[in-house]
């Protein structure tokens, strides 16, 4: 039989989501060896230029609260640890 895909979906919405549930969220998908995590981000928030881009979570580093963005674009930049509240509010963004 067909292998069933289950894809979750989480809009980070400040208004909606707190960035402790989102850190909740982020590290428990992590820690899941069936999960693969991708996060749509402003790239501008990270001050980079571009602006909404997809790229998978590589990692959590809890003594620096911070996520491993695996950036699909590596000829253009590097993974970069990026501190939760960065990652929140770059995700928590909407494209004009």
């Amino acid at each position: 039989s067909p292998t069933e895909w289950k894809i979750p979906l989480r809009n980070v919405d400040p208004a909606r989501l707190t960035l402790s549930q989102m850190r909740f969220d982020l590290q428990s998908a992590l820690v899941d060896p069936d999960s693969r995590v991708l996060v749509n981000y402003d790239r501008k928030a990270l001050g980079q230029l571009g602006g909404g881009h997809f790229s998978p979570l590589g990692a959590y580093h809890a003594p620096t609260d911070s996520f491993l963005i695996m950036d699909v674009a590596k000829y253009k930049y590097p993974p970069v640890w990026v501190g939760v509240e960065t990652l929140w509010e770059a995700m928590g963004t909407v494209d004009g």
